[in-house]
């Protein structure tokens, strides 16, 4: 076999590497997004547990006549709470929109250049060499 031809060959199989290696990428992404987002899920409910423990606390804290200033800072310390909350939904919101636009992209990047994959791997013919598409 010529060198060139077996150099063209090399090649044919990185690309195909490249290419699974990138819709193997992406899929891991979107994998580990889903779980970023159930993570946050899982904090925001221990942290919402938590206030409304602190809140009970801080009640009960009030019948047994604790200082004012004490149990109001309780009740400010589960309103920090209750705040962060929005921000740790917003993460895991958006950690799940990722993981789809993830899933979207491996998706897309498999129909449009799947079938050239199959064709280059499959194909009877010698592919351009790289330095042809390299200044187009």
């Amino acid at each position: 076999m010529p060198v060139l031809r077996s150099g063209r060959i090399v090649d044919v199989i990185a690309d195909a590497i490249t290419f699974t290696l990138v819709i193997a990428r992406l899929a891991i992404a979107a994998v580990a997004m889903r779980m970023l987002s159930q993570a946050v899920k899982g904090a925001y409910s221990y942290v919402e547990g938590c206030a409304k423990q602190v809140d009970h606390l801080a009640d009960v804290a009030a019948t047994l006549a604790v200082d004012d200033a004490v149990t109001s800072a309780h009740h400010d310390a589960a309103g920090v709470m209750r705040e962060s909350l929005a921000l740790a939904d917003a993460l895991a919101e958006e950690a799940a929109e990722m993981s789809t636009e993830f899933d979207n992209a491996a998706r897309d990047h498999d129909s449009d250049y799947g079938t050239v994959n199959e064709a280059m791997q499959s194909g009877p013919y010698d592919v351009a060499e790289r330095e042809w598409y390299s200044n187009r």
